[in-house]
């Protein structure tokens, strides 16, 4: 644009230039320098409106390719880009860069729209799958014992047994359930304050310790090895409590029979170190790193035998980040795990 405008300015120029020769110079010459001069002028408006024509037909052209680019990029999703190097007009390259960028955004916003489809759609079946599991335990139960089961004292005695720990299952299902929704749309309420660790810990063992002996498994406290050392940490004490009863409670329904489970505390620098180790099945190597995913179970048949929602670790694991720190694991399949995060000592 800029060299048709050169040419334009450089057109009147020449005119007015022979013009003040027609006035300045004698009569004699003004025949031949008005022809010479209308001459070159008119050469120019040819060179003018030629390259006009040549500049417009690049920029239909190039435009024409940018816009053919840009609706490939919305039919097809694809991320195909416009050859910018190959543009040569400096406005256009800024277009064609500005457009690339946005395909980019685009590209991205849509690829994470369809993983939170599919997380949600996951979820979802997750959650109707884990809900209909206990309900038709219950109905099926309630619907013999209706039937005429009632009538005999073991047969009854056994279906509401087993209908009850149903419907307990689907209240530890429906309570994680909401605890996640409130955690993941930032509802979850923290008090953070100083505590002693060790009493803590001491009294989540003791209050454990009665699930622990009916499943046979034993539940051990080890409190710092610097026992007058300073056991003050920063974090919401009832969280904290959530997550070590998490932890607790599935060392102990994942473990061997005659178990053992432990509960200890290391202070370390500026740092109160959690551990909760157990004896048990362990974790396969392939399973660690999704251990933490919401419904994710090494073993499904004995997740269900035990009554587990599939969402504690989750929970868990969204506590100790709302913390600033973060929950790690070591297992060895057919051994044992250990769980682990800090806190910052006061």
């Amino acid at each position: 644009m800029k060299q048709r405008e050169y040419a334009i300015a450089g057109l009147f120029a020449l005119l007015l230039f022979a013009l003040l020769l027609v006035i300045l110079l004698p009569a004699s010459f003004h025949f031949a320098i008005a022809c010479a001069a209308f001459s070159i002028a008119g050469a120019a408006v040819v060179w003018v409106l030629f390259r006009h024509r040549r500049l417009s037909e690049q920029l239909e052209a190039q435009i024409g390719g940018m816009a053919e680019t840009a609706l490939e990029m919305a039919r097809r999703g694809t991320d195909k880009q416009i050859d910018v190097g190959a543009i040569p007009l400096a406005e256009l390259r800024s277009l064609a860069h500005a457009i690339n960028a946005m395909a980019e955004r685009a590209t991205g916003d849509i690829a994470e729209l369809k993983r939170l489809e599919r997380v949600r759609s996951e979820f979802l079946g997750n959650v109707s799958h884990e809900l209909r599991t206990p309900i038709f335990s219950v109905q099926g139960y309630l619907e013999t014992l209706i039937d005429g089961a009632m009538d005999d004292p073991n047969v009854r005695e056994d279906f509401l047994n087993k209908a009850h720990h149903n419907v307990l299952r689907l209240h530890t299902l429906l309570t994680d359930l909401i605890e996640i929704s409130r955690i993941e749309s930032g509802e979850m309420k923290m008090s953070f304050r100083y505590f002693n660790a060790d009493e803590f810990l001491r009294s989540i063992v003791e209050e454990l310790r009665p699930t622990a002996q009916i499943a046979g498994i034993e539940l051990h406290y080890a409190p710092p090895l610097t026992p007058n050392g300073n056991a003050t940490v920063f974090g919401d004490r009832e969280r904290i409590k959530q997550a070590m009863v998490n932890l607790i409670e599935n060392a102990i329904k994942y473990n061997k029979p005659n178990g053992l489970v432990t509960v200890s505390l290391e202070l370390v620098g500026e740092q109160g170190v959690f551990r909760v180790a157990d004896t048990g099945i362990g974790i396969p190597e392939g399973d660690i790193r999704r251990i933490f995913e919401r419904f994710y179970r090494v073993n499904k048949d004995r997740s269900r035998a035990v009554g587990g929602s599939g969402l504690g670790l989750a929970i868990v694991k969204h506590i100790i980040e709302a913390h600033n720190a973060t929950i790690t694991v070591r297992s060895v399949h057919g051994e044992g795990s250990t769980f682990s995060f800090w806190l910052k000592r006061g």
